[in-house]
């Protein structure tokens, strides 16, 4: 409510005139001397007159001063809160009326009194916000000629490329393309700038490559990478047409943060912000030039070599026919044939180095989980065979010849328990740089290099063509060596580089979640009793846990969600046994909402074969049996285990480890403790996310990690870890009482 004033006076324009025109009234000040010389009058006046009144007039003194400062008081107050508090307010809502305003929005300051400087300062303020608005106009209409003088240099540039050339946004509309491109997709007219690249190419290939090059800029890890920020696809039109091979670079923009701020090792990173993308395609005819290498390369093994031969036996047969030749003679046509043997040595070695480049450029290979690999190699051991082979680690996705993979690790591990008589080994893929390595993993000494050197001429039994472990090695552009593993001693391992996939499956699915799960503090659930016998003694990286995790129909058990997957993992000694795992789908016994199968991506197709949940858990308690349990947000999925074991006959009463707690009580409160965002802080490679065994094995890497990070806490037993995670359950059960 504003404060009854005098109409302001107003310019030629109607435009308020300057606040100096009218100076404004202080309400307050008069206030504060009327009410001064109020109470000074009331009390030289009552000491007069009160003076001989009554039998104690210093009492009727005291209540006339009384009388008279609290009628002071209320008439300041009154003042006050009409001129200054009420005033203040109607100040405050012109104001954010004025911050939208044009430039010769003003406040009349004649109506605010006391407050009239504040008012002055408003105007002031916004006077400067109008000039600060002239300058951002000004500055961007300069951006914006020179953004379209640099676009029309850039397009005349690209006009002279031979690679189709597109520019995109992230949302991939186009904003810039050359002619090469027009041809290369076979269209005609215009692509149309704003349109969207999807429409024209598969889209998978594109989602995933800038998936790969925005996580590389997120993480830093563009500066050092081979290929900086950019990156190779292989796609095709959307009519399926036309392959195409194309090469993928980001446009960075530095953003302030990036700039001079010291290094970020928390979930909240900052760098240059990606905003948009170049794409260069070229038709994908390296089959049809490697076919015509290879005609070009059995032309010269067979046509180049004739001349030579027919030389050299020529002069052979001249010496065997005429045995009386004379030195001079005799040594000419020694001179011929020792030329005729350079020239064959030559051409053999030329067409030896072109079979080589070839056969590695036009290999057939394709994408494979590693998983499905390593477990081929596996099943390849038999019985008698004296060793065995365990799967461990996370899995991958690696771009390679399968079977000849398999079939050269195989003979690689046969070859070590040969000369070492090692009867255990480990099997994993570790994703390093821009290869996936094969590690095949022992106790004992490394194989000598001599040793591993000399198994390059090793014939595979079973491979085509009867290739040699060099042979398949080289189709892969790869090579082995043996070395001492670093950080385990007594132990050592043979790596296999494998290129990685060029487009996993699981990178094409969009299957962020856009909400995730809610954190459960469930204390009746959380909260554990110590396990007082020796299982609560013993140190963390001695036990045996079995990870796990559950897909659900919904986020609310006790309203009739259901789970519709199980899985888990199990992990003994510091290793993840990835040839070890529980994994089953289930038949909820209801619909699967529409809304949360691009989360999980399972289907009522796929669940309506499938066991009922009272099937299921029976096999699952006896899989994690003598187990400690381990799961990210434990709680949730222990609420869906706990509201069905009586239906199943089973009970799970075994100590659990919450990954989510964990992380809370290694980095306190703060920061970001979903799955992603931990796997994200350790450099954890994600892959099959958003599936209950891949989350698992994330879920299984991540609890490996901290387990040496508890240690350096002074939390080294199961005992030390459950009463922590209570401390943790307790405080927030108290937080969320108040």
């Amino acid at each position: 409510m504003s404060v009854p004033a005098a109409e302001p006076h107003t310019g030629a324009h109607g435009a308020p005139a300057p606040a100096a025109a009218v100076e404004p009234r202080r309400w307050v000040p008069l206030a504060l001397k009327g009410t001064a010389a109020l109470l000074a009058g009331t009390a030289i006046g009552g000491a007069v007159l009160l003076k001989d009144s009554g039998p104690d007039p210093l009492l009727n003194y005291a209540l006339l001063m009384t009388g008279a400062v609290a009628a002071g008081v209320g008439a300041l107050w009154t003042v006050i809160g009409r001129h200054v508090l009420r005033a203040g307010t109607t100040l405050a809502a012109e104001a954010r009326v004025i911050a939208h305003g044009t430039a010769g929005a003003r406040i009349p300051v004649e109506r605010y009194g006391d407050l009239a400087p504040v008012a002055r300062a408003v105007n002031e303020l916004a006077d400067k916000l109008a000039g600060a608005r002239r300058d951002i106009d000004r500055a961007v209409a300069e951006s914006t000629a020179k953004a379209e003088q640099q676009k029309s240099r850039l397009a005349a540039i690209l006009q002279e490329l031979h690679e189709g050339v597109l520019v995109c946004n992230l949302k991939h509309q186009i904003l810039l393309y050359n002619q090469t491109a027009l041809d290369l997709l076979h269209l005609t007219g215009d692509l149309g700038l704003g349109r969207s690249l999807l429409h024209f190419v598969l889209p998978e290939p594109i989602h995933h490559t800038l998936e790969r090059l925005t996580l590389r800029v997120r993480e830093g890890r563009h500066i050092d990478h081979a290929h900086g920020t950019t990156a190779q696809f292989v796609g095709s039109t959307t009519d399926g047409r036309i392959l195409l091979e194309g090469r993928m670079s980001v446009i960075l923009q530095e953003t302030d943060a990036a700039e001079g701020a010291p290094e970020i090792t928390g979930p909240e990173i900052t760098g240059p912000e990606i905003t948009g993308y170049v794409i260069t395609l070229s038709d994908a005819t390296r089959e049809l030039a490697a076919l015509g290498q290879r005609d070009a390369l059995l032309r010269e093994a067979t046509e180049g070599f004739r001349g030579p031969i027919a030389n050299l036996q020529a002069a052979l047969e001249t010496l065997i026919d005429t045995p009386d030749l004379g030195p001079e003679d005799r040594r000419a046509f020694e001179r011929a044939m020792m030329d005729s043997c350079t020239t064959l040595a030559e051409r053999l070695e030329h067409v030896t180095s072109d079979y080589r480049s070839v056969m590695s450029g036009s290999w057939p290979m394709s994408d494979i989980h590693s998983n499905n690999l390593l477990n081929l190699v596996r099943h390849r051991v038999r019985d008698d065979a004296g060793y065995r082979v365990t799967l461990t680690g996370l899995p991958q996705w690696t771009h390679c010849d399968s079977f000849s993979a398999v079939v050269l690790v195989d003979h690689l591990i046969r070859r070590i328990h040969e000369i070492s008589g090692v009867a255990e080994f480990d099997l994993s893929a570790d994703h390093e740089g821009q290869w996936i390595y094969v590690d095949v993993t022992w106790s004992g000494a490394p194989v000598p290099s001599g040793t591993v050197d000399g198994w390059l001429d090793d014939p595979l039994a079973d491979a085509l063509g009867g290739l040699t472990v060099g042979d398949v090695l080289q189709h892969h552009k790869s090579t082995l060596w043996c070395e001492a593993l670093k950080g385990r001693e007594g132990c050592a391992r043979l790596r296999v580089p494998l290129p990685p996939a060029l487009s996993p499956p699981t990178a094409h699915q969009a299957a962020v979640r856009t909400t995730s799960r809610p954190e459960f503090f469930d204390f009746n659930l959380l909260h554990q009793p110590l396990a007082t016998s020796e299982l609560g003694r013993t140190p963390l990286d001695a036990l045996h846990y079995v990870v796990f995790d559950t897909e659900t129909t919904g986020l609310s058990p006790s309203q009739g969600d259901e789970i519709i997957q199980v899985a888990a993992v199990r992990l003994v000694n510091g290793r993840i046994l990835t040839g070890e795992t529980f994994n089953q789908l289930v038949n909820p016994g209801r619909k699967i909402p529409p809304e949360s199968i691009p989360f999980h991506h399972i289907t009522e197709d796929m669940v309506a074969d499938q066991p009922t949940i009272d099937k299921v858990l029976p096999q699952f308690r006896s899989f994690v049996s003598g187990a400690v349990m381990v799961a990210h947000n434990a709680a949730f999925d222990l609420k869906f285990l706990k509201m069905k074991e009586r239906a199943a006959g089973v009970r799970f009463d075994g100590p659990v480890l919450d990954t989510m707690l964990l992380s809370r009580m290694l980095q306190g409160d703060g920061g970001d403790h979903t799955l992603d965002g931990i796997a994200q802080r350790l450099g954890i490679e994600v892959v099959d996310r958003h599936t209950a065994l891949g989350d698992s094995l994330v879920t299984a890497a991540i609890f490996l990690r901290m387990i040496d990070m508890l240690r350096e806490r002074d939390i080294r037993t199961l005992d030390d870890a459950i009463r922590g995670a209570n401390i943790l359950v307790e405080l927030a059960a108290r937080e969320r009482a108040f």
